[in-house]
């Protein structure tokens, strides 16, 4: 870990300023102490969340909101009930954080079994169930993507525990950390070439949320028909189900009056795709939803393009080292970030294979301008690890719309939008230096 961040700060050149930094961290000595401090952080992030998501749920002390699950219990109810699952949705559409079941079909009835247990160990199990997503799926990332040398095993408790958008959905009982652990096993079929895992993992996550179905043009690109043809069956017989469990009319008000305004212009302060940054940018939709500008349609479908289309264009059948295809699939998971119309601050665990992959390419020395991707990987740990959660920490609904009415606005809602415009840099940086990445032939990408 020390030796990656060494090569990324180290200097060639006589006069930088970071050479005598660099040189101090591949020291035995520096490497042994922040190998130390880095596995007391590991026990001590173990043995909090053991005692906050395992042992005080048991006891009946949780402390999180858990408002997430409660909306899951209620469209699981309605399934056993005959009920509208989308009837408490649809009756809260304004304010923009107030909401509720937003899932395709299928989902609702996969839910089913929270509304036959006694709530208490209904909740109590699904808390369990987000926890093993977690951790399984950092661990995944880590022992993937990061070098064996790397104490990837402390780094997997540290960030399950400590990086606030994955512990954010412990704490709220959020299902995207079901979908961040498909998305972990897609990137290690990604990595190994099984095809047919792979649609079938982005097939799932795709049918809890829309957005990864965005990365088939990574199989596209490789020319994985194997891998299209799964996702595209798994897509089929998940919609198939929702359809003989519930209705065609049950999907039928899923397309055409959810997924209307979850594609409606949002610029609340959780929403950090870079719709959202737009939106804010302009003071539209921040507190409630207000009529779509043909402007801002215009600007927010050019830049998802923009970015689903650079993520393609750096992918090639060609073979090429490991590390540069994480490279490439974290690149695709920037792309589906930025390019959503939502995406929320608890979706964005994700890019935790973004920060793995960027460490992998530094320390495989995969990379040219090193200093530059780690300044921008850096960047993205820290707003939406650090800043982000001590923003929405300290604000309220209250407090928002008192600030709504001062000069403060504006300059607020930039700064809410650090962590979306920081992934844009880092999607920027890295597709520059995953372009200049040669060819099988030897050439360079863009030569």
């Amino acid at each position: 870990m020390v030796e990656g961040l060494a090569i990324a700060v180290g200097a060639k050149k006589p006069g930088n300023g970071f050479r005598g930094w660099g040189e101090g961290l591949r020291s035995p000595a520096m490497r042994w102490r922040v190998l130390l401090l880095l596995r007391v952080a590991a026990i001590a992030s173990a043995v909090a969340g053991f005692l906050d998501f395992v042992v005080a749920p048991l006891q009946g002390r949780f402390a999180g909101e858990f408002e997430d699950y409660q909306d899951y219990l209620t469209a699981a109810q309605a399934v056993t009930r005959h009920t509208d699952i989308y009837g408490a949705f649809l009756n809260h559409v304004q304010p923009i954080p107030v909401q509720g079941f937003d899932y395709p079909p299928v989902v609702a009835w996969l839910l089913q079994p929270l509304a036959g247990a006694p709530s208490t160990i209904a909740a109590t199990v699904w808390l369990l169930v987000l926890l093993a997503s977690t951790v399984a799926g950092t661990a995944i990332i880590a022992f993937e993507l990061l070098p064996a040398r790397w104490p990837r095993l402390e780094l997997t408790a540290v960030f399950s525990f400590v990086y606030a958008p994955v512990t954010y959905n412990l704490w709220h009982g959020q299902m995207s950390a079901v979908v961040y652990l498909f998305l972990a096993l897609a990137l290690r079929s990604w990595l190994r070439g099984k095809q047919f895992s792979l649609g079938v993992y982005i097939g799932i996550a795709a049918l809890i949320k829309l957005a990864p179905v965005l990365l088939i043009v990574l199989l596209l690109r490789r020319r994985w028909w194997v891998a299209c043809g799964s996702l595209a069956v798994t897509l089929a017989l998940g919609t198939g189900v929702g359809v003989l469990a519930l209705g065609i009319g049950t999907l039928g008000e899923y397309v055409t009056r959810v997924v209307p305004v979850l594609g409606q212009q949002n610029g609340w302060i959780y929403n950090q795709s870079a719709a959202g940054a737009a939106s804010r940018l302009v003071s539209h939709s921040v507190l409630a939803f207000q009529p779509s500008s043909t402007v801002m349609t215009v600007i927010i479908v050019a830049i998802a393009g923009v970015a689903i289309g650079v993520a393609a264009w750096i992918v090639r059948p060609a073979e090429v080292s490991r590390d540069v295809r994480g490279g490439q699939f974290a690149l695709a998971i920037l792309a589906m970030l930025l390019a959503g119309s939502v995406t929320w601050f608890w979706h964005l665990g994700a890019l935790l294979i973004v920060m793995a992959s960027v460490a992998a390419l530094i320390a495989g020395r995969e990379v040219h301008r090193p200093r530059r991707i780690a300044i921008a990987g850096w960047a993205v740990l820290l707003t939406t690890g650090v800043a982000a959660p001590l923003f929405i920490a300290f604000t309220s609904m209250p407090g928002l719309i008192a600030l709504s009415h001062s000069r403060w606005w504006w300059p607020a809602l930039q700064l809410v939008s650090a962590p979306a415009l920081a992934m844009a840099a880092l999607f920027v940086v890295l597709a520059v230096e995953l372009r200049r990445q040669p060819r099988a032939d030897g050439s360079s990408c863009d030569g």
